[in-house]
């Protein structure tokens, strides 16, 4: 069984669930604030009761828990492959990161209607080198986009030693 849900991993998890707070702090059976002050990365004494609850509701959706490990951050990643792209999880990997669109936009050049157009997944065509750049950027700063195997979906993951 994974450990505790981190901050990083709680809002990718939502992002890749395409909740609200409101909405998994629902599935959890917790209160909204609770999970608010869950996903902020400065969280003091958390509690671990209302964290299992939130790994089971997230579990319980499909995705999985990645935990660090020597060469790797944690993340997250769905339990079953479904045939998403990487670019499926740029905005998975700004959620992990706790970036805005215009921290994103900041940082790669790439405007922020653009970005958030591209994390939509309502192109009819991907603009590849703005897609290539926010993956770049994303690397950078510690995400790893993690593509689907055999057995296991396409997620999120920090590299090792960030967050």
């Amino acid at each position: 069984m994974a450990g505790y849900p981190t901050h990083g991993q709680i809002r990718a998890a939502r992002s890749m669930l395409g909740l609200k707070q409101k909405d998994l702090a629902s599935k959890a059976n917790i209160t909204r604030s609770v999970l608010l002050g869950l996903e902020q990365p400065g969280r003091k004494l958390p509690d671990n009761t209302a964290l299992s609850k939130l790994r089971d509701a997230i579990e319980a959706e499909g995705l999985v828990l990645l935990d660090a490990t020597g060469d790797a951050g944690e993340g997250v990643r769905w339990k079953e492959p479904s045939g998403k792209l990487w670019v499926e999880c740029l905005r998975h990997g700004r959620a992990i990161l706790g970036y805005s669109l215009d921290d994103l936009a900041e940082r790669s050049g790439v405007g922020r209607y653009a970005i958030s157009r591209i994390e939509s997944g309502n192109l009819s065509r991907t603009p590849e080198p703005s897609a290539r750049r926010l993956r770049e950027v994303l690397f950078e700063n510690g995400v790893v986009l993690l593509g689907e195997e055999d057995n296991l979906g396409a997620g999120v993951r920090l590299r090792s030693g960030i967050g």
